[in-house]
C-alpha cells in the first residue's frame, strides 16, 4: 500500500513539473491568462456595481411572509451569482477576440475551457450554499461549513487546472480497501462519504419540516408529537444512509459487522442508556408523565419541561433544574400532581376573635378567592372552621387553583392582604398571643446605690 501511494506521489508531483515546463514556455499559455485575468477583473467591477443596485431592492422586502422571504432569496442569490456569470460572459468575449486576431488556434483553449469550468462549478457552489442555508442549515452552521468549502474547491481548481485531478482520481480507483466480501476502492469510499453527509444533511432538513407540520397541529397530544417526532427523524437518517451507501455501490452487508458490536456493547456496558431510550418512549406512549406536568422524583418537586432521548428535565419553581433519567420514571414511584386533572388544592389559614361573627367572616374568605383570576369558579371555594385555639377561632381557606405549575406563593400572599384588609374594615379583630405574668408573694425593690453599697 505504501509502494502504491509513493508512485502515485511521484506521479502527481512530476505532473506538475511537466505541466510547467510545457505551458509557461507558449505565448498560446500567456493569452488565455491575459483573458481570464481581464474576466475576472471586469466581472468583480460590474457584479459589484449590479450587487449594490439588487441590494437596494432587497430591502422593499422587509416583511416575514413567504413571498417576500422568496423575493429575498432570490435577490441575494442573485447577488452572489453575478460574479460567475459576467466571468463566464467576459471570458466568452475574451476568447473570441483572441480567435478572431488569429492569436490562438482551436486546439489552444485548453486553459480557457478549465477557466468555464471553475466558473460553472463556483457558480454550482455558490447555488447550493444558498439553498443549504436558507432552507436546510442555521447560519451558525453554514458559516462553519463556508470557508472549508471554499477552500476545497479553489484546491480541486488548481489540480485541474494542471491536469492532475483526473489522475489523482483515477489512482483513487485503483487502490482497493479489504471491507467486506467485495474489495472497496478508495475513491468508491470517499464518494460514499460525502453522499452519505450529504443525505443525512437533507434527511434532517426534510425531518425538520415533518416536525413544524407536527407541532402546529393542534389536535395531536404533545407526547405523541415527541413520539412521531423522533421516529420521522431516525426514519429518514435510516433511509439516508441506506440509499447513500447502496448508490455509490457499497455492499450493505459491511452494516452487519457494525450491528454485532452494537449488540455485544448493548449486552454489556450500554445496558442504562439503552434501558434510558426505551424508558423514553415508554413515558412517552403511555402518558404517565408529560411535559407540564408537575412531579415528586426521589424528593424533588417540579414541573417536566423536557422530555429528551435518555433523560428529563424537572424544573422547579426556586429555577433549580435536576436532570432524571427516563428508567426513573419506569421503575421507581413517581407523584404525579397533575396526572388526572391539572388543578390542585392550595388553602390559606387564618384566625379571628372568639367575640367576632364567624358566618361572616367565612363569607368574606370565600368572596375574596372567588375574585382571583387563577381560582376555579366549579368547584367552587369553600371555607370551614378548622378548629378552637387558645387564642382565636382557627379558620381554613381552600380553592382549587388551575396552573398550580406556576407556583401558588404569590395567590396566597396576594389572598391574604386582602383577607388582612377587608378583616379591618368589618372590624373583625385577628388575634394574637397575649401573655398574662402573675407575681405571687412580696415584692421588693432596691434602689441601685443601695446595691452599690
Amino acid at each position: 500500500m505504501q509502494e502504491v501511494s509513493m508512485q502515485h506521489m511521484t506521479a502527481f508531483v512530476g505532473s506538475i513539473i511537466d505541466f510547467l515546463a510545457r505551458e509557461l514556455t507558449q505565448s498560446a499559455f500567456w493569452y488565455q491568462v491575459l483573458a481570464i485575468v481581464v474576466a475576472v477583473l471586469l466581472s468583480y467591477f460590474v457584479a459589484r456595481v449590479c450587487s449594490q443596485k439588487v441590494a437596494t431592492w432587497e430591502e422593499n422586502f422587509s416583511k416575514e411572509t413567504i413571498s417576500h422571504k422568496l423575493c429575498r432569496f432570490s435577490l441575494e442569490l442573485t447577488r452572489k451569482l453575478f460574479f460567475s456569470i459576467f466571468a463566464a460572459l467576459f471570458l466568452s468575449l475574451g476568447a473570441s477576440t483572441i480567435s478572431d486576431m488569429g492569436l490562438l488556434t482551436d486546439n489552444n483553449f485548453n486553459l480557457i475551457h478549465v477557466g468555464y469550468q471553475i466558473f460553472y462549478a463556483w457558480a454550482l457552489l455558490v447555488f447550493l450554499i444558498q439553498v443549504f442555508g436558507a432552507f436546510i442549515a442555521p447560519d451558525s452552521v453554514l458559516l462553519q461549513i463556508k470557508k472549508p468549502l471554499y477552500i476545497l474547491f479553489w484546491i480541486l481548481a488548481v489540480l485541474e487546472i494542471v491536469g492532475v485531478l483526473p489522475k489523482f482520481i483515477q489512482a483513487m480507483r485503483e487502490i482497493n480497501l479489504p471491507i467486506g466480501p467485495d474489495s472497496l476502492t478508495l475513491w468508491a469510499l470517499v464518494v460514499g462519504i460525502i453522499t452519505v453527509i450529504v443525505s443525512v444533511l437533507i434527511a434532517q432538513w426534510l425531518s425538520g419540516l415533518c416536525d413544524s407540520a407536527l407541532y402546529s397541529a393542534k389536535d395531536i397530544d404533545n407526547n405523541l408529537k415527541i413520539v412521531l417526532s423522533r421516529l420521522i427523524h431516525i426514519a429518514f437518517i435510516a433511509i439516508a444512509i441506506l440509499i447513500s451507501l447502496s448508490s455509490v455501490g457499497l455492499d450493505l452487508t459491511i452494516l452487519s459487522v457494525f450491528s454485532g458490536a452494537i449488540g455485544v456493547g448493548l449486552g454489556f456496558g450500554l445496558q442504562k442508556i439503552a434501558s434510558n431510550y426505551i424508558s423514553g418512549f415508554i413515558i412517552l406512549f403511555d402518558h404517565s408523565v408529560k411535559i407540564g406536568d408537575t412531579v415528586e422524583v426521589g424528593g424533588f418537586n417540579g414541573k417536566i419541561t423536557q422530555i429528551k432521548t435518555r433523560y428529563s428535565v424537572l424544573r422547579n419553581f426556586s429555577g433549580e433544574e435536576m436532570i432524571i433519567p427516563n428508567e426513573t420514571f419506569v421503575t421507581q414511584n413517581v407523584k404525579n400532581f397533575t396526572f388526572t386533572d391539572r388543578a390542585s388544592v392550595a388553602t390559606v389559614e387564618t384566625s379571628i376573635g372568639y367575640d367576632c361573627d364567624v358566618n361572616r367572616a367565612l363569607a368574606i374568605l370565600v368572596d375574596i378567592a372567588k375574585k382571583q383570576a387563577r381560582i376555579l369558579e366549579t368547584p367552587q371555594p369553600w371555607a370551614v372552621v378548622s378548629g378552637f385555639g387558645n387564642d382565636g377561632i382557627n379558620l381554613k381557606l381552600s380553592f382549587w387553583v388551575k396552573d398550580p405549575e406556576n407556583g401558588t406563593s404569590v395567590l396566597r400572599s396576594t389572598i391574604m392582604k386582602e383577607i388582612l384588609e377587608r378583616f379591618n374594615q368589618e372590624n373583625i379583630s385577628i388575634p394574637y398571643t397575649i401573655r398574662d405574668v402573675t407575681l405571687r408573694g412580696e415584692l421588693k425593690i432596691k434602689a441601685a446605690n443601695d446595691s452599690a453599697h
